[in-house]
C-alpha cells in the first residue's frame, strides 16, 4: 500500500499541492475574517432595533456599521470561496486519477502488475480521496465557524449556501471527486474530463439541488402574516419564499390557506357603493379626490392589511443541510462505485 501511495503522490503531486494550497488559503482567510468580526465585540445587548431601524445604543449602531462593512467586503469573498472551492478542488484531484494514465497509455503495464483492476483503482483513488476529505473537513470546520460568527450580527448562510460549511461542504466536495473520477474513466482524457465533470457538478449544484429544495420548500412552508416585525429583533423569519396572498381569516380557506382570499373586485364595488366613483383627477391633489380617498382608503386597507406569506421557517435550515449532505454523498458514492465496472471493461491503452 505504501508503494501505491508513493506512486499516487509521484504522479499527482502537482494537483495535491495545488488543491491543498487552495483549501489552506481559503481556510486561513475564513479564520482571519472570523477574527475580525469577533474582535468587534458585538453582543445580544445591541438588539432589538426600534421601529426606525436603530439599534439599542449609538455604540451598537457604529459596531453594526463595521460588521456590515466586513461582511460585505472581505466576508463576501470568503462566502464565495466557501461555495466554490471544495467542488473545484474535488475536480482537480479526481479527474487525473484514471484519466491521466489512460491518456499517457500506461494502463496496460500498470494493470498487468496488479491482481485486479479494482485493486489498481482502489490503490490510486483512496490516497487522493483521503487527502481530499481531510482538506474538506478542515475547510468545513472553518466555514461553520465563519457562519456561526455571522449569527452574532443576525446574519447567516442563505439557502444557496447550504454546502458552504460543515458536513454539507465535505459531502459536496466528495461528490465532485466521485463525478470527476467517473468522467475521467469514461473519457480517458484529462482536459475533456475536467470540462465535462465541471458541467455535471455545476448542473447538479445549480439545478439538481434547486429542484430538491423547491420540493422540500413546498412541503415545509407555512402561512405567516406579512406584517411580521421579527426584523427588529434581527431574527430571520424565513429561509425560503413560496407564495403570498391577502386573506380574510374570518372566512374558511382552501388547501391549508389561512382564510378566504380577498376579492379586490368586491372591495372596488363596496368603495363605489359607499363613496361613489373616484373623481377624474390624475394628480390626486384636488379636495374632491382627497375627500373620496379618505372615504375609500379604509375599505381597501382591510385587504392590504390582510397580507400573508407562504414561507419556510428559518428553523428548517438544518433540514436543508441534512438533505443536501445525504444527496451529495449518494451522488458521489454512486459515481465512485460505477467507476469500478467502467475501469474493468475498458480496453488498456
Amino acid at each position: 500500500m505504501s508503494r501505491a501511495v508513493w506512486l499516487t503522490w509521484k504522479m499527482h503531486r502537482f494537483e495535491v499541492i495545488a488543491g491543498v494550497l487552495l483549501i489552506g488559503l481559503l481556510a486561513i482567510s475564513a479564520w482571519i475574517v472570523t477574527g475580525h468580526i469577533t474582535s468587534l465585540g458585538l453582543s445580544d445587548a445591541c438588539w432589538p432595533r426600534d421601529a426606525d431601524g436603530n439599534y439599542a445604543t449609538n455604540a451598537c449602531d457604529s459596531l453594526m456599521n463595521d460588521f456590515y462593512s466586513i461582511t460585505s467586503s472581505e466576508g463576501g469573498f470568503v462566502r464565495i470561496g466557501l461555495a466554490l472551492v471544495a467542488p473545484i478542488v474535488g475536480l482537480i484531484l479526481g479527474v487525473p486519477i484514471v484519466a491521466r494514465e489512460l491518456e499517457l497509455r500506461t494502463t496496460s503495464f500498470a494493470w498487468s502488475l496488479q491482481a485486479s483492476r479494482s485493486h489498481w483503482l482502489a490503490s490510486r483513488a483512496l490516497p487522493m480521496l483521503l487527502v481530499a476529505m481531510v482538506a474538506f473537513v478542515v475547510l468545513g470546520i472553518m466555514g461553520s465557524m465563519f457562519f456561526d460568527t455571522l449569527a452574532v450580527g443576525r446574519q447567516g448562510a442563505a439557502l444557496t449556501e447550504v454546502a458552504s460549511g460543515g458536513a454539507a461542504l465535505v459531502a459536496r466536495g466528495f461528490m465532485a471527486v466521485g463525478v470527476a473520477l467517473l468522467v475521467g474513466a469514461l473519457t480517458g482524457r484529462t482536459m475533456p474530463a475536467f470540462i465535462i465533470a465541471a458541467i455535471v457538478v455545476v448542473a447538479w449544484s445549480v439545478m439538481g439541488v434547486t429542484m430538491i429544495q423547491a420540493q422540500l420548500s413546498h412541503g415545509w412552508a407555512v402561512w405567516t402574516p406579512s406584517n411580521d416585525d421579527s426584523w427588529q429583533a434581527g431574527q430571520l423569519g424565513y429561509i425560503a419564499y413560496v407564495d403570498h396572498g391577502n386573506f380574510d381569516t374570518t372566512k374558511p380557506g382552501e388547501d391549508g390557506q389561512p382564510g378566504a382570499r380577498f376579492d379586490f373586485d368586491t372591495l372596488d364595488r363596496e368603495a363605489i357603493a359607499t363613496c361613489g366613483n373616484a373623481p377624474d383627477d390624475d394628480s390626486g391633489e384636488s379636495a374632491e379626490f382627497r375627500a373620496w380617498a379618505d372615504c375609500a382608503d379604509p375599505i381597501y386597507q382591510r385587504g392590504n392589511d390582510a397580507g400573508w406569506n407562504l414561507t419556510v421557517p428559518a428553523s428548517r435550515y438544518g433540514d436543508y443541510v441534512a438533505v443536501d449532505t445525504l444527496a451529495s454523498l449518494l451522488v458521489g458514492g454512486s459515481a465512485i462505485l460505477l467507476t469500478f465496472p467502467v475501469v474493468a471493461r475498458r480496453r488498456p491503452s
